[in-house]
């Protein structure tokens, strides 16, 4: 979503957030995010995995999939990255799902970022709800497309 946010410039007839934000930090602490990195300095694989673990997802992807260096990328982009604005810009409808034992997005930080009364909880998913409920993520993606389609 972050990214989406701050290459899309605000041009969508209507935007999708899944367990998404507008910036990372401050709403999780920075340690958190160079203690992760510092991690894949040492262990990619190893650190990946335990990151999939928390997420819900252990096995998400072997470690010959890796490219620590965009994942360094990546996680630069969470620690400076802001797109409040861009999000508090919008001139479209939303749809915000999330989870309510999302350890990487916690409901604090959802609810901060999207409105308690724009969010959809769904009770659980982890941090990888799409993978763990396709189906019922898909309805509501479908719902909203056909809510806001010409």
């Amino acid at each position: 979503m972050l990214w989406l946010l701050k290459q899309g410039a605000g041009r969508f007839r209507g935007l999708v957030s899944c367990q998404g934000f507008d910036r990372y930090c401050p709403h999780v602490p920075e340690s958190r995010v160079t203690a992760l990195r510092r991690g894949i300095d040492r262990d990619p694989a190893a650190t990946m995995e335990a990151f999939w673990r928390s997420c819900g997802a252990p096995g998400f992807a072997p470690a010959s999939a890796l490219q620590a260096d965009r994942l360094r990328e990546g996680l630069d982009w969470l620690i400076q990255w802001d797109a409040e604005d861009i999000r508090k810009t919008l001139r479209c409808p939303v749809l915000s799902l999330a989870t309510r034992d999302d350890v990487i997005v916690p409901p604090a930080m959802s609810e901060a970022i999207w409105g308690k009364e724009n969010l959809i909880w769904l009770p659980e998913g982890g941090h990888v709800l799409p993978r763990r409920f396709p189906e019922l993520v898909a309805k509501h993606v479908l719902e909203f497309a056909n809510s806001v389609s010409p």
